[in-house]
């Protein structure tokens, strides 16, 4: 067989494994597996073109739903270059060196094939197909706490070039065991991690949280997805607030003393959003809890949130990671906090971010920082994207340490406690959400 076929052959199954890999996580500790068989035994070049077709099938999957359809052409063609000359080259320095480095190599080449996209700013979801398979085993999330999503990929990784390492190669115990004495700490590492975080969730303070949703009549576009900055509802200050007046007595008649809405609840202009503000600080008043209050600022224009308790605005936050070419470009950097609201007397601290930044690193990093329970509105749309938005979240809760709610328009609302286990969750397509759960205080 020509390299050509076994380049063809090495990039479809690795690919595939990535594809596969999101139902059946154990796919995923063998997914490079092909292409560190080609590496030990074929040319650069085959290796080269087999990582470009992986790359490109495993990266464009999370992109194909109506609505991210136009970024296929993009992320399949910088995926496919970006693979081909990180894995090409490892496979050229395996040429002239020893075929035990395939240990240290290949997980590099897994790492350093995402920083071009990453680069251009797309989040964890599309470049890093490899660790998105693990977020159902919370134990494999947990390493990220050691540096982020990149270490699991450096665990995968090394796991299938240990794999390939013992069945195609001679010889090389000492590097084969370096490799599993890698998987088996870091695995070992995220037991203990994960342990330890479950533990301290039901040991600390409890705090009644709550997601509100309220979908807008009308919006809903098949093709490009809901856009509530176009949808005449989300105008409506008045019938905004009677959508969501009921649903915050609900949940504060629950218990919630922490209410979040979704992203671009409202559309505000210059006029409407005093008027907006003093009916949330109203409501705050009228049921003495917090409200994260995200909506769209026409007068800038910008994507925000204010924090509101009986006092008034006591925290604003725009969001940090934009789309490019949808909404407009951020003004300001800024962490997500910590903010203080006040409860009945009592001072807690308060964290928030917008949608798409839980699927960054520097939020997770900040919200590490501030050490407060993180609130993170969303708008999502229905058709599969919603899934994968909502398994992604565990990212940031997990390398946080801090409990997560999300509040998802168009998709499905969940709170997260600090090890990442989901409490509550609850989709909106089937009405308005009203999901409340107990977190524990970082």
């Amino acid at each position: 067989m020509n390299d050509i076929l076994l380049a063809l052959l090495a990039g479809s199954l690795t690919g595939g494994l990535l594809g596969l890999s999101c139902r059946l996580p154990a796919l995923g500790w063998l997914a490079l597996t092909p292409l560190a068989a080609l590496s030990l035994h074929g040319s650069a070049l085959a290796v080269a073109l087999a990582a470009g077709l992986a790359g490109a099938l495993g990266c464009t999957a999370s992109v194909l739903t109506p609505t991210l359809r136009a970024l296929v052409p993009l992320v399949g063609v910088g995926s496919a270059l970006a693979w081909s000359l990180a894995f090409g080259a490892a496979a050229w320095l395996l040429t002239v060196g020893q075929p035990g480095w395939i240990v240290v190599l290949l997980p590099l080449a897994a790492i350093l094939a995402q920083a071009p996209l990453r680069l251009l700013g797309a989040p964890r979801w599309v470049t890093n197909p490899l660790a998105r398979s693990q977020e159902p085993w919370l134990c494999v999330v947990h390493v990220a706490r050691l540096g982020g999503d990149l270490v699991v990929t450096w665990l995968l990784a090394t796991s299938s070039a240990g794999l390939a390492l013992t069945f195609m190669t001679r010889n090389n115990a000492p590097w084969t065991a370096v490799a599993g004495g890698l998987v088996v700490s870091l695995l070992g590492f995220g037991a203990l991690s994960l342990r330890s975080a479950s533990r301290d969730s039901g040991q600390t303070r409890k705090l009644r949280v709550a997601a509100v949703v309220a979908d807008g009549p009308g919006e809903a576009d098949a093709a490009s997805g809901p856009r509530p900055t176009e949808a005449t509802a989300y105008r409506d200050i008045e019938g905004s607030a009677l959508r969501y007046g009921p649903l915050i007595s609900l949940a504060a008649q629950g218990g919630a003393k922490i209410v979040v809405l979704p992203e671009v609840s409202v559309y505000l202009d210059a006029e409407a959003r005093p008027t907006w503000l003093r009916i949330v600080q109203g409501w705050a008043r009228a049921h003495d809890v917090a409200i994260v209050a995200p909506y769209f600022n026409a007068a800038l224009p910008r994507n925000e949130l204010v924090i509101v308790d009986a006092r008034g605005v006591v925290g604003e936050h725009e969001k940090q990671h934009p789309a490019r070419q949808l909404e407009p470009a951020r003004r300001t950097r800024s962490p997500v906090g910590p903010h203080e609201v006040e409860l009945a007397g009592r001072r807690l601290q308060l964290s928030a971010a917008i949608c798409v930044d839980l699927d960054y690193g520097d939020t997770a990093r900040s919200a590490r920082r501030a050490r407060a329970i993180l609130a993170a509105p969303s708008n999502d749309w229905f058709g599969g994207f919603e899934r994968l938005h909502h398994r992604t979240a565990v990212w940031s809760a997990v390398i946080a340490g801090v409990p997560v709610v999300r509040a998802t328009g168009h998709g499905i609302s969940s709170i997260y406690d600090r090890s990442g286990r989901v409490l509550a969750e609850q989709s909106s397509q089937l009405g308005p959400v009203v999901l409340v759960a107990d977190v524990s205080l970082p």
